[in-house]
């Protein structure tokens, strides 16, 4: 037992001897390297201390306008926002160019992609919802069925299909669930799939049947029964 104390004693001291013969040897590359980490600790500290906060906060006051455009109806101008004349300001558009990678760029992602979506611009619609992502249990499936109807419209029905399955089972929601599972089943008739449709009609009738979707899901039922 002595002899073993004796031996790791001795390991000890030789491991010990060794950091300090490493750090005598290497003293002005330890030094440097911790110059180093600690330059790097401070960027860390100063990124989401304070940049990105401040970053932040110019993303929401620079959308502050294209917001007010956007809930008047006015989707151009808050997608686009004004150059010359009046007021100008930045729209959605380039709010998520210079700030998407802030919480409110990534939000102006989503507006701009409901903008797009009214102006009929399917594609870059379903572009800039793809950019925006949220674990909000609403906001995040009324994107997923936005992405979905810009999907059908640009007659991408497969991938449409797809959204709408995703918003459906984002969160279960009493309100908005019936009415994507609704989507997805009407998108599937389009598709030419009246069995897939019918799932989707069915699990309304049985997890939803109290919802405006639900008091008339026999109907839709019934049509995809006789194809």
């Amino acid at each position: 037992m002595a002899e073993g104390k004796e031996n790791l004693a001795e390991n000890l001291q030789e491991g010990l001897g060794k950091v300090e013969q490493f750090f005598e040897d290497n003293k002005q590359k330890v030094y440097i390297g911790a110059g180093v980490l600690a330059v790097v600790v401070v960027a860390v500290v100063y990124l989401f201390a304070r940049y990105i906060p401040e970053q932040n906060l110019k993303a929401q006051k620079a959308m502050y306008m294209a917001e007010f455009a956007f809930a008047k109806d006015s989707f151009d101008l808050a997608l686009n926002g004004r150059v010359g004349g009046g007021s100008p300001f930045k729209g959605f558009a380039d709010v998520a160019k210079d700030y998407g990678w802030t919480k409110a760029g990534k939000l102006a992602n989503y507006y701009a992609g409901i903008s797009c979506l009214n102006l009929k611009k399917y594609d870059e619609a379903a572009k800039y919802l793809g950019n925006f992502s949220t674990s909000d249990p609403v906001l995040g499936a009324i994107k997923l069925s936005a992405q979905g109807d810009a999907y059908m419209e640009s007659g991408k029905t497969d991938e449409g299909i797809s959204a709408y399955e995703k918003a459906a089972s984002f969160s279960d929601n009493q309100t908005f669930t019936p009415y994507f599972l609704l989507k997805t089943g009407l998108a599937y008739e389009k598709a030419k799939k009246p069995s897939d449709a019918k799932k989707c009609y069915e699990k309304v009738l049985e997890k939803y049947p109290n919802s405006e979707e639900g008091r008339d899901i026999e109907k839709y039922i019934a049509r995809v029964s006789t194809q």
